[in-house]
């Protein structure tokens, strides 16, 4: 017997095949930086394989390598995306004008508007009158 129930939650994304840092191209800037050497010797090694796996350049498989790994190290860090949100509000914040507009004086009510009575209804037909 087939269910015809879908199955809850997200489905599988298709299994991967090739390097993760083949993503969108970035702009450059050239930074340097000192790695330990575990680091750097997984850094090579991922390289390499990049290099192979996609036919491009070992210098492109590095920028590749490296820019992926920050972005998503800086994506996923939460501690450091709600600093940036409360930073760039505070940012917001200043820019945004200082002086808000007067408010308007109106007429001075000490009740506050009411609704409408409710009207009535009308009387619904007996619907015990024709049962036995």
């Amino acid at each position: 017997m087939e269910t015809k129930q879908r199955k809850v939650g997200r489905p599988k994304a298709p299994e991967r095949t090739g390097p993760l840092v083949l993503g969108e191209d970035q702009g450059r800037t050239k930074v340097t930086l000192e790695i330990s050497e575990r680091a750097a010797g997984e850094l090579a090694e991922y390289t390499r394989w990049v290099e192979q796996w996609s036919g491009i350049a070992a210098s492109e498989a590095k920028f590749k390598t490296v820019d992926f790994a920050l972005r998503e190290i800086f994506r996923r860090d939460r501690v450091w995306q709600a600093k940036r949100r409360t930073a760039s509000e505070a940012e917001a914040a200043k820019a945004a004008p200082v002086s808000a507009p007067p408010a308007t004086p109106g007429p001075a009510s000490t009740n506050p508007p009411s609704l409408p009575p409710p009207t009535p209804r009308e009387p619904r037909p007996n619907s015990q009158a024709g049962r036995s």
